[in-house]
């Protein structure tokens, strides 16, 4: 058996016949710990990530609300009461 040890390796560390370590200390794993990931998106980034789950436009409800207007019988008692209550609420919260 040589004296002289395998490239990258200390003398100390040299194999036996068995292919086993001389040295009876365990090893240390020296990998440095790494935090988590990160990911940062802009404000654009998440505007556009929160349209895209926004439903499709009713263009039926969309057209029928513009012909009621147009005639005058879009603004009821029932729905001004509606929508002042609406805002109230959510002033509220």
């Amino acid at each position: 058996m040589s004296d002289i040890a395998p490239i990258g390796r200390p003398a100390a560390a040299s194999a036996t016949r068995l292919g086993r370590p001389t040295q009876s200390t365990p090893t240390v794993d020296q990998t440095p710990s790494r935090g988590g990931d990160k990911a940062e998106f802009s404000q654009k980034a998440q505007l556009l990530s929160r349209l895209a789950k926004l439903p499709d436009v009713r263009q039926d409800l969309v057209d029928r609300v513009k012909a009621e207007i147009a005639k005058g019988t879009y603004e009821t008692p029932e729905k001004l009461d509606g929508a002042i209550n609406g805002l109230l609420d959510d002033l509220r919260d």
